[in-house]
């Protein structure tokens, strides 16, 4: 049996899908009817499906450039050689840091507590 052309059977399948829902209107007039007041709803529902689901796809995209971009332009190193961070100076001594005085244990505060963790304190000033 020779099969007709995929465009032709796409297209008899869309007419007697036609004539399927022509056939079922009557009912499907009185169903909208009931639930015409759920429309707002849905269609709220439907704009923030899509609203999402368009964010999701930009996301991926975005992830996808990323992906490009770091194939093609190796990474650097994280640090350049001319910039310095508080993390990188070496404290002479165990000088205080974040309102603790540093003691001769290890380095370790006033109340026991370690230095490199801020405790809230301030030290007063002198007047």
């Amino acid at each position: 049996m020779l099969r007709p052309f995929f465009l032709t059977r796409v297209s008899i399948g869309v007419a007697a899908s036609a004539v399927e829902y022509a056939a079922e209107l009557p009912g499907r007039a009185v169903q909208a009817a009931v639930s015409l007041p759920t429309v707002p709803v849905k269609v709220a529902g439907n704009l923030v499906q899509t609203y999402l689901h368009a964010g999701q796809a930009v996301a991926e995209l975005a992830v996808k450039g990323d992906r490009v971009i770091a194939a093609v332009f190796p990474a650097r190193s994280d640090q350049p050689e001319w910039a310095t961070f508080d993390e990188d100076l070496d404290t002479p001594g165990g000088s205080a840091r974040y309102g603790t005085a540093a003691s001769a244990d290890g380095g370790a505060g006033v109340d026991g507590d370690d230095p490199d963790v801020p405790t809230g304190r301030v030290t007063p000033r002198s007047t």
